[in-house]
């Protein structure tokens, strides 16, 4: 038996032609990574953020989310692009120790055993990407495409993320699925016009975040 037969159509439909992951909290369990680092800036800069809230925020880069929570607690006092800066330093000090959500990389490698184009389409910088992707073994030679925060004018919800990876792997939108574990996310994919959505934190053995 193939790992292609290992995963179910309801996730990995016959008729697509390109596979698009999400990369925090999809392909890799870094969601932990990122809510201590968003909480020990949280301490330090003086703003109130809880796992619920970073959770739903999740899939928009730091800088628009650092403005929506200075903007909802009216702070004005906060230097953003420091904070910002300094939550990258701090996820990336945590991101040697991450791993791949296995469920997802199952349906992944099905597809890429099904000779499918793969790319990631994620809200997170280029450093913090560069770094869990080095440290988990897949900076290099699995994925066909990856779209950053830094390749877009337009993050999550918005659609741009994941059409430009569709653009990059040279497939059609209608004939893609996307995968997902973030509410923005699954909103960006849908409007992107893809032919399935996947919300990853469904599949039975995805891994939950405790605050």
């Amino acid at each position: 038996m193939t790992v292609g037969h290992t995963v179910s159509p309801e996730h990995l439909p016959e008729e697509a032609k390109g596979l698009v992951f999400d990369l925090d909290g999809t392909v890799l369990d870094t969601m932990a990574h990122h809510w201590a680092a968003w909480r020990q800036l949280s301490q330090e800069f003086g703003f109130e953020l809880t796992v619920a809230k970073l959770l739903a925020l999740a899939g928009k880069p730091s800088t628009a989310i650092m403005e929506l929570l200075c903007e909802e607690q009216g702070i004005t006092t906060i230097d953003i692009p420091k904070a910002v800066q300094r939550k990258t330093e701090l996820y990336v000090e945590l991101a040697g120790e991450t791993t791949v959500v296995e469920c997802v990389m199952e349906i992944a490698r099905a597809g890429k055993a099904r000779g499918l184009p793969v790319a990631i389409a994620t809200g997170g910088s280029r450093p913090q990407v560069t770094k869990a992707l080095t440290a988990v073994g897949l900076l290099e030679g699995f994925f066909d495409a990856i779209v950053t925060c830094n390749d877009v004018t337009h993050g999550k919800p918005h659609p741009e993320t994941f059409l430009r990876a569709a653009e990059l792997i040279g497939v059609e939108p209608q004939h893609c699925v996307g995968y997902e574990d973030a509410p923005l996310g699954m909103q960006a994919i849908k409007a992107a016009g893809f032919l399935q959505a996947v919300d990853v934190t469904l599949l039975p053995a995805y891994p939950k975040l405790i605050e």
